[in-house]
């Protein structure tokens, strides 16, 4: 028969056990610049995590003129991506709106797209542009799908890129990282 004291010894080992897998299991958890935040899912890292180097925010994303901030992948080993998500931005022109620079950033793109899909978008009190295509990137073609939003005259891309094979694997965890996104206001006072 147990005694109390091998009832605790064994409540105290399954606690230990539990507790050492969540230190093991990844967590979803918050990533927040400046502009915006979201949530990154559970085992996805950021590129300076994938490859222990800085951000480069000047970096222009796939040619469409708009500085990546951030970018994510899974899995999150170096060279071993399949899918990835970034959030990109840039400041309007004076007297150009949304539409115009969305439509012209994928008529001017290099190398070409392919398989063009184009609808409205709203994210909460935003509203903007949808765009699903194919483009060779390197070796391999790639999926794409990018939301452009508006606010406060800064553009921001919202984009889900993977290997064809990968790319509707993951639509709903792109649905679930972009229902997260939190534009913050960059108005000032």
């Amino acid at each position: 028969m147990l005694t109390k004291i091998h009832l605790l010894l064994v409540f105290g080992f399954f606690l230990l056990l539990s507790l050492g897998c969540d230190l093991v299991t990844p967590q979803a958890r918050s990533y927040e610049t400046e502009a915006v935040t979201f949530t990154i899912p559970a085992g996805w890292q950021t590129m300076e995590e994938v490859w222990d180097r800085p951000a480069t925010p000047d970096k222009d994303y796939y040619g469409l003129g708009v500085q990546e901030l951030v970018m994510i992948q899974y899995p999150p080993e170096q060279g071993a991506g399949k899918v990835f998500f970034a959030v990109a931005s840039a400041p309007l022109a004076d007297g150009e709106d949304l539409e115009t620079r969305f439509t012209q950033a994928y008529a001017r793109a290099v190398p070409e797209i392919e398989e063009v899909s184009r609808q409205a978008y709203q994210l909460g009190e935003l509203s903007g542009y949808e765009i699903t295509y194919r483009r060779p990137w390197g070796e391999p073609w790639w999926n794409f799908r990018d939301i452009w939003l508006e606010k406060d005259g800064v553009i921001y891309v919202l984009s889900l890129h993977a290997t064809p094979n990968s790319f509707e694997t993951y639509t709903d965890t792109f649905d679930e990282i972009v229902a997260s996104v939190m534009i913050k206001d960059q108005s000032g006072p």
